[in-house]
């Protein structure tokens, strides 16, 4: 029990004063942090590299083993690679500013451009630019109809023809004299 209350007594006394440190702790510290941060980069950036280079070095090594004819092949092959992707990309920016463009003609936000050049096909992005459009004019039109949706008065001041009308009790005593 005696044990308890002086360990008690221990965290009590530690909670009670709060750490303090020099400026020149916390700069060895700072340089302690900021040196590993750089040292783990390093490693990182010279594991790629060396991995770049034993791939660009496999490479030489497979084309060297290919006849004239292979080689040539296989240029040819990666050339074609490379302009198709450079074609599809192309594509896709061209997809992209025809679809903002689009958006921005029926009124709509271009955030939806992203989601519809996923799409990849002009005419699909035209359906459902369409269609988002349509959605979204009757949904504002159901909203706004709603908002501008009165209750009648409770009091009976729009039904002029009845027996409360101001008018009517007016008129009737001009008519008994």
């Amino acid at each position: 029990m005696a044990e308890e209350t002086q360990i008690q007594e221990e965290v009590d006394t530690t909670e009670d004063t709060p750490t303090t440190y020099t400026q020149a702790q916390l700069d060895s510290e700072a340089d302690k942090r900021a040196a590993k941060a750089l040292e783990t980069a390093k490693t990182k950036w010279e594991a790629e590299k060396a991995k770049a280079l034993e791939d660009a070095k496999s490479e030489g090594a497979r084309l060297a083993k290919m006849t004239e004819d292979e080689k040539s092949k296989e240029i040819e092959k990666q050339r074609q690679a490379e302009l198709d992707k450079r074609e599809d990309e192309l594509n896709q920016r061209e997809l992209s500013t025809s679809t903002k463009s689009l958006l921005v003609d029926k009124g709509l936000p271009t955030d939806f451009a992203g989601s519809l050049v996923a799409l990849g096909d002009a005419d699909k992005i035209k359906a459902a630019v369409e269609t988002l459009g349509k959605s979204i004019q009757e949904t504002v039109n159901k909203q706004v109809e709603s908002k501008l949706q009165t209750d009648p008065p409770k009091n009976g001041a729009s039904a002029l023809d009845g027996t409360d009308d101001p008018f009517n009790i007016i008129m009737a005593q001009y008519k008994k004299k």
